[in-house]
């Protein structure tokens, strides 16, 4: 059995006007190295939407991206 965990992540990187777009890139996907530890594996990369209710009336949408990853699950021996 597998198991799955979720990171979010942004969906756009902002970068410094003296920055290069290839650092900020970089660090954005050193989430990956971090995050593949202890069996973890990146399996995708997903959009996901939300709306935020700020009111009665009022509401803004945010977007994100989501780094998957999988592992095998320890199955318990009886």
């Amino acid at each position: 059995m597998k198991i799955y965990k979720v990171v979010p992540c942004a969906e756009s990187l902002v970068v410094k006007k003296n920055e290069a777009a290839q650092t900020a890139i970089v660090k954005f996907f050193d989430v990956i190295g971090q995050e593949c530890v202890d069996g973890w594996e990146f399996h995708s990369m997903a959009p996901v939407s939300i709306t935020r209710k700020l009111g009665k009336f009022k509401k803004r949408d945010e977007h994100y991206n989501a780094f998957i990853f999988v592992k095998e699950a320890e199955v318990a021996k009886e």
